[in-house]
Formats: structure tokens, sequence, C-alpha cells
């Protein structure tokens, strides 16, 4: 495993703002895994990122960016 300056493992070059319980910005998005109104999973690289909660959506995506917004009860990491 890479190791950052600070002797931390680096897991990947994604940045992910949580604004309360209602909107997620991520940067470093790779791709969608699955999407539904309850859970959505993005690729970014070496892990997926999980989001559940209820009506959730994506409210805009471009190549690397994506803003989920809906009332999101969980954020999960999976390796």
């Amino acid at each position: 495993m890479k190791r950052s300056g600070r002797n931390m493992p680096e897991v990947s070059s994604v940045h992910m703002e949580i604004h309360g319980n209602g909107e997620v910005i991520l940067e470093g998005n790779k791709g969608v895994v699955e999407y539904s109104d309850t859970s959505i999973k993005l690729h970014t690289g070496k892990y997926v990122l999980a989001f559940s909660g209820r009506g959730l959506h994506i409210q805009c995506m471009t190549d690397c960016d994506v803003v989920i917004r809906g009332f999101i009860t969980g954020i999960e990491y999976i390796m």
C-alpha cells in the first residue's frame, strides 16, 4: 500500500463534501455501479462508495464529479 508524506495510507484521489443528510458532492467518481432511489454506488478507482437512503438521485454528473441529493442515511466504503 502506498504511503503519503505523513506515513498515512493513500486510499485514492477522492474528495467528498457532505452537506447535512441531504447532499453529497464527490470529486473523483469513475462511474456508477448501482443506481436506485434507495441506493447509489459509485466506483472511485480503488473502492466503491455506497450511499443509502430515501429519494436518492444524481442531481448532476460530469466525467469525474457527481452531486447526490435525497435523504442520506448511510455512507459505506467497499474495498
